[in-house]
């Protein structure tokens, strides 16, 4: 769990260290056009990715001992998602391009960049148990295109090149891993149209599920631009933040889910008590080091430019505790019992809840009250969650249990 965790700690902290040159290069509206278009491009990457970040440690967890398994899931994984992302990065790029508001190329650019990490292989690492791999495929492109961006923006480089430099990282890391993991003949299993269709078919729920729940996060930036555009420089570097610190919990989901879905069915129940306690947990520090950190360090982070207050950082920091506890429900129980309908249901109601909540949360108090709305949209969607699930248990053990 440490080592998966040091690599997507590197991993989430890698972008923070383009920050300050983001900023003090191209001020303000610069470092708003790089989060527009991240934004949109991660929307994008849910899609592309099609719930495998999930799923996807799980199911290569249990089939570890079939060589001939673990090829089918990753080809059949692979092509799907590449004919996927052949319809939508073009579709977020064009978005991107009618929505920005200034830098219309770097936002552009900035979203399809984002977008390739749908194909990310870090979930088949991870359910290999495999974190060296994670590090040479996933960590090393990712923090050598933000030291080298650093680098040359300092240097003077257009702000236009940071993005093109995020394009050709994650190329390259889908590049590298495809060479690792193709296997050989006798295991290889290319996927025709007919499996294709089928994956997308049986991974719809999670696609629908992902992109619910990024309607309030993920777009948050773009509708919080729409209603208080005044907010936005500021929101945007508390949802930079506070996406840091949902990339910190992920290592802890990514190692755990591989080790209680490993682990023999009689020790299932300890080590998913276990690993729900340790997520939580997680979440509690990240969320108090959000709080504490961020108004001490804006300064560096930011160059100067975006000023975040305590109780401003505090009022998002808040909504990773319930990140963590949603993240350890639905990876440690939902996702072994085979129960990814609530996932999709509770996510799918907190869409629904979320999206005018902060619309009006913005609306009302700018970035405070938009970064509230997360949370109170978090929580439903966690008790909803909870809910379901007790009323499905009690369906199938009946009133006594």
């Amino acid at each position: 769990m440490l080592e998966f965790y040091g690599l997507t700690a590197a991993t989430a902290l890698a972008p923070l260290v383009a920050l300050p040159a983001i900023t003090s290069s191209a001020g303000a509206s610069g470092f708003a056009a790089v989060v527009l278009g991240q934004t949109l491009g991660a929307a994008a990457a849910v899609v592309v990715l099609m719930g495998w970040g999930l799923v996807g440690a799980h199911a290569v967890a249990v089939r570890r001992d079939s060589p001939v398994e673990l090829q089918e899931v990753y080809w059949t994984s692979l092509f799907t998602r590449l004919a996927v992302a052949a319809v939508v990065l073009p579709v977020v790029g064009l978005i991107a391009f009618l929505v920005a508001p200034s830098h219309a190329a770097v936002v552009v650019l900035a979203a399809v960049g984002s977008g390739l990490v749908g194909l990310t292989s870090s979930w088949y690492f991870t359910g290999l148990g495999r974190s060296g791999l994670v590090a040479l495929y996933e960590t090393l492109p990712q923090v050598a295109v933000s030291v080298l961006g650093s680098v040359a923006l300092w240097s003077g480089m257009p702000l236009i090149g940071f993005p093109v430099l995020t394009i050709v990282a994650n190329v390259l890391a889908v590049v590298l891993a495809f060479v690792r993991l193709r296997g050989d003949r006798a295991t290889r299993t290319v996927p025709g149209p007919r499996a294709i269709g089928t994956s997308l078919r049986e991974q719809s729920g999670l696609i629908l599920s992902s992109l619910a729940a990024y309607a309030w996060t993920g777009f948050s930036v773009t509708l919080v631009a729409t209603v208080s555009p005044a907010s936005l420089a500021l929101f945007a570097a508390l949802y930079r933040v506070q996406l840091l610190g949902r990339a910190l919990l992920f290592p802890f989901k990514n190692a755990l889910q591989s080790w209680v879905s490993g682990g023999a069915d009689e020790d299932r129940p300890a080590r998913t008590r276990t690993a729900v306690l340790v997520t939580v947990a997680a979440g509690v520090l990240v969320a108090v080091g959000m709080a504490v950190l961020t108004p001490l360090l804006d300064g560096v982070v930011f160059s100067g430019t975006i000023e975040v207050g305590f109780g401003q950082a505090s009022a998002m920091a808040v909504s990773l505790v319930v990140v963590s506890m949603s993240l350890a429900f639905s990876a440690y129980v939902l996702v072994p019992g085979g129960l990814t309908r609530i996932i999709v249901t509770s996510t799918v109601a907190g869409a629904v809840v979320g999206v005018p909540l902060l619309l009006a949360g913005a609306n009302w108090a700018g970035a405070v009250g938009a970064s509230l709305a997360i949370l109170l949209t978090e929580l439903v969607v966690l008790g909803s969650a909870f809910v379901l699930w007790k009323l499905m248990r009690r369906r199938f053990t009946g009133p006594a249990s």
